[in-house]
């Protein structure tokens, strides 16, 4: 006896659809773009770092911490929902903050993974440095987006309660943010103890995009150098039909003698 006989019309059209459905879904899995994110190294951030023209300063001067590349322990992900896609990307182990010279003060970039990297240059403001140029990127199956922001701020206090604000915008985005200098705090770094300005931060995303994010920071008072950094931050979109971004890590410095 064949495989449907004996079987209701009704119920050979509902095997057929369903067999006709699970091709399709087995389709759709297979025609999925791929989303393989890669660990970046600390020898991959140095040797980048040498390539660079003006490597060759060691920094460190007045105020300043060394150039070079810093190693920072790392917990957390990010995440990215759309209607029909979805992803996470793992951010635990060792991520690097290269610091090199920039035009008024020094450049730092996070490297994270291969596809997820922020690169900021700050220049001296009041009692501290502020941005004065953003560029964040991120990759997700296999595409990256790069946004540029370009930033003012008001000058950055010292005592403790002292609030000061930054604006940052690229072509069809902003980020408006708020800060406020809660103390000096001592954090433990490999084996030392340094005074650390701990800077909190709130920040709203405009234009294209919507959402807020929370940053807490902990500089060493002595030269600026970032010791501790906690992050979370959430936000939404209207391309692909709509899409969520979410975002959680805190860094933690390992060391506080650069590689070169």
């Amino acid at each position: 006896m064949g495989p449907f006989r004996g079987m209701g019309r009704r119920r050979r059209l509902a095997l057929v659809a369903g067999a006709g459905l699970a091709a399709l879904a087995l389709g759709f899995l297979l025609a999925r773009p791929r989303d393989e994110p890669a660990k970046t190294s600390v020898r991959s951030a140095v040797r980048s770092f040498r390539q660079q023209r003006d490597a060759g300063s060691a920094g460190g001067g007045p105020g300043e911490p060394r150039l070079g590349v810093y190693r920072y322990a790392t917990k957390g992900s990010e995440s990215v929902k759309t209607l029909v896609l979805g992803a996470s990307h793992d951010y635990d182990g060792v991520t690097t903050i290269a610091l090199a010279p920039g035009r008024c003060g020094e450049r730092e970039r996070w490297q994270v993974l291969a596809g997820r990297w922020t690169e900021v240059e700050a220049c001296p403001a009041g009692a501290g440095v502020a941005p004065v140029e953003v560029t964040e990127f991120h990759e997700f199956f296999g595409t990256g987006q790069k946004d540029a922001f370009h930033c003012r701020s008001t000058p950055v206090p010292r005592t403790p309660g002292g609030r000061f604000s930054s604006t940052c915008r690229s072509d069809d985005s902003s980020i408006s943010t708020e800060s406020r200098v809660v103390g000096v705090e001592p954090i433990r770094v490999g084996g030392k103890t340094f005074e650390a300005t701990h800077v909190e931060s709130r920040s709203r995303f405009g234009g294209r995009n919507s959402g807020t994010a929370r940053r807490d920071e902990w500089r060493r008072r002595s030269d600026g150098l970032l010791l501790r950094r906690r992050v979370e931050s959430e936000a939404d979109t209207n391309r692909a039909g709509g899409t969520h971004y979410s975002e959680r890590y805190t860094i933690r410095l390992l060391s506080t003698r650069p590689q070169r």
